[in-house]
This record gives C-alpha cells, sequence and structure tokens, in this order.
C-alpha cells in the first residue's frame, strides 16, 4: 500500500512538473509579449536584454525534446545543451541547461545543481529579459516541490525499509520463542517420564518395606511347599 502511495506521489510530481512546465512557457510567451508591447510604448534601454524567437524556441526545444519518450533524442538533446554551456556559458545558455537539469523524466536529470544555476541566474535578474525570469522563477518553484517529495518519498522507503527490518527481527523472535517453547516441552517431557518412574521404584520399595519378616519367611515357605507337591 505504502509503494503504491510512492508510486502515485511520484506520478503526481510528474504530471504536476508537466503543467509547471507549460505554465513556465505561458509566462514566457507572456513575457515576450509584455516587452514587445512595452517597446511599441516605451523605448527599451539599450543596456536591457532582449529576447528573440530564436532563443525562444531553444527553451521550447530543450524542455520539449527532454520530455520526449526516446532515450536517443534525450540524450542528444542534453549533449547538445551541455556542450553549449560549456563552451559559452552565457545568461541564456545557462538558462537553458539550467532548464535541462532540473526538468524531470530524463537520465541527466540533477534537479539540485539546476536550481543552484537558476538562484544564481537570479541574483543577477538585470541580465535576464522579463520572461526570462518569468522562467527561471517558475522553474525554481517547481523544482522546489519536486525536490521536497523526493525526500518525503525517500522518508517513505526509509520507513518502509524500518518496518520491513523490524517485522524480520519480530518474525525470527517469534520463531526462536517457539523453538524454544518446543525444547521446554520435550526436556518437561523427559523429565516427567524420570519422576514417574522413580515413583515406581520408590512404591515398590514401599510395599516391600510394609510386609513383615515372618510373614515373607511364611509366604516364602508356602511357595516353597506348594512348589514340592506338585
Amino acid at each position: 500500500m505504502e509503494s503504491r502511495r510512492i508510486n502515485f506521489r511520484s506520478q503526481t510530481a510528474l504530471e504536476g512538473g508537466a503543467r509547471l512546465s507549460a505554465l513556465a512557457l505561458l509566462l514566457l510567451l507572456g513575457g515576450c509579449e509584455l516587452v514587445s508591447l512595452g517597446q511599441r510604448e516605451v523605448e527599451q534601454p539599450a543596456a536591457v536584454p532582449t529576447i528573440t524567437n530564436e532563443t525562444l524556441l531553444a527553451y521550447l526545444d530543450t524542455m520539449n525534446g527532454l520530455a520526449s519518450a526516446d532515450p536517443a533524442r534525450q540524450a542528444d538533446v542534453f549533449y547538445e545543451v551541455e556542450r553549449e554551456y560549456t563552451r559559452a556559458p552565457t545568461t541564456t545558455s545557462t538558462l537553458r541547461y539550467a532548464a535541462a537539469l532540473v526538468t524531470p523524466g530524463h537520465p541527466a536529470s540533477k534537479p539540485a545543481d539546476g536550481k543552484k544555476l537558476l538562484e544564481t541566474l537570479m541574483a543577477t535578474p538585470e541580465r535576464m529579459t522579463p520572461a526570462e525570469r518569468s522562467l527561471a522563477a517558475v522553474l525554481i518553484l517547481e523544482t522546489n516541490a519536486r525536490l521536497k517529495l523526493e525526500a518525503e518519498n525517500r522518508r517513505l522507503l526509509a520507513t518502509l525499509d524500518d518496518r520491513g527490518r523490524s517485522q524480520a527481527n519480530s518474525d525470527r523472535r517469534v520463531q526462536a520463542q517457539l523453538e524454544e517453547n518446543a525444547r521446554l516441552r520435550r526436556a518437561l517431557a523427559e523429565t516427567q517420564q524420570k519422576l514417574d518412574a522413580i515413583k515406581e521404584i520408590e512404591k515398590d520399595l514401599s510395599e516391600r518395606s510394609s510386609t513383615p519378616p515372618g510373614n515373607r519367611d511364611t509366604a516364602n515357605s508356602e511357595t516353597q511347599s506348594s512348589s514340592t507337591s506338585r
């Protein structure tokens, strides 16, 4: 029953991750629209970065590729993202790599490491566009929830293991007690047999000692006479 609950929570975590990723994408798209509207009304300073369609597609392709059911595609996508980040750790490549790390469902997922990168990026928000900041914030919230759930799953598994060991120890104690009870029963039966034998000996000796000596001689003589007459 506990194992089903753990599997259900893990499945819920993945579903929640998918929903939050979708929400992140919506925020990302919304951020792009806000930047676009702001550019119509107020000219953006040159120092403020802007997000391009190419960058947006990179985020979307990364998430979509890592969500694929094809392990080969997952590996290819992650290798490309990791190589780009290693070669040039820009804000965009770092955010893309962090998103890859916190995305569940692929072998290279490392949510704790991805969270650290996201928090590093959020420490200098001026280097990101509003859409990128929204994406990073949502990914951090999602990762925190995932890490909390994984910690809870580990706790439940540890509890199950402890209960299993406790039950095994209890079973061994019960078995040992049963064997000890059986041994005591056998010893008691042997002792009872010895007591019964001793009682028979004592009874025989008591009967012999209760017969007077003369009677024993008479009885012996009569027995001998009877034997001679025959």
